[in-house]
């Protein structure tokens, strides 16, 4: 018996028990439309079967051993770096290197003391020193800073 034979005797046995335990129950099935609806769930099972069974399973590649960054690679770090390049390259002096040293200035103060610099400026203030507190409260223009003064100011960040 072939496959198809199999599948036709198949469905029609389906049909014929559908049919018989509708009529058992006390229902008047339509014949036809029952015959019409399991034919068509029929061949969807077929179809899904056959194609399913010629399909290849997936084979996804392994990761690669590469990581994205090489090792070592801070992003943060980039970025500091990119903007004390523009700092000391660029025509006009921009807030972007200000805005990174209090912003680093005030997470360390959250971080290890607790203090907010907007909120308790006094507090922030004895805690920075004289020179952070100075960069910190500065207003616009800013002037170019040295790498020294840049490195003086990010050594007392570090050590908040």
């Amino acid at each position: 018996m072939s496959n198809w034979t199999a599948r036709i005797a198949l469905t029609f046995g389906l049909w014929l028990a559908v049919a018989i335990g509708a009529w058992v129950l006390g229902n008047q099935p339509d014949p036809l439309l029952l015959a019409l609806m399991i034919a068509v769930g029929a061949a969807l099972s077929w179809l899904y079967l056959d194609v399913s069974a010629d399909a290849e399973v997936s084979q996804w590649p392994a990761m690669t051993e590469e990581p994205v960054r090489p090792p070592g690679e801070d992003p943060r770090l980039e970025r500091l770096h990119r903007i004390l390049t523009q700092h000391q390259s660029a025509h006009d002096v921009g807030d972007t290197l200000h805005r990174t040293l209090t912003d680093l200035a005030a997470h360390r103060l959250v971080a290890h003391h607790g203090v907010s610099l907007q909120a308790d400026p006094d507090r922030a203030a004895a805690l920075l020193g004289p020179e952070l507190t100075s960069v910190v409260t500065q207003r616009p223009p800013y002037p170019r800073l040295s790498t020294d003064r840049i490195d003086v100011l990010l050594q007392r960040i570090e050590a908040l």
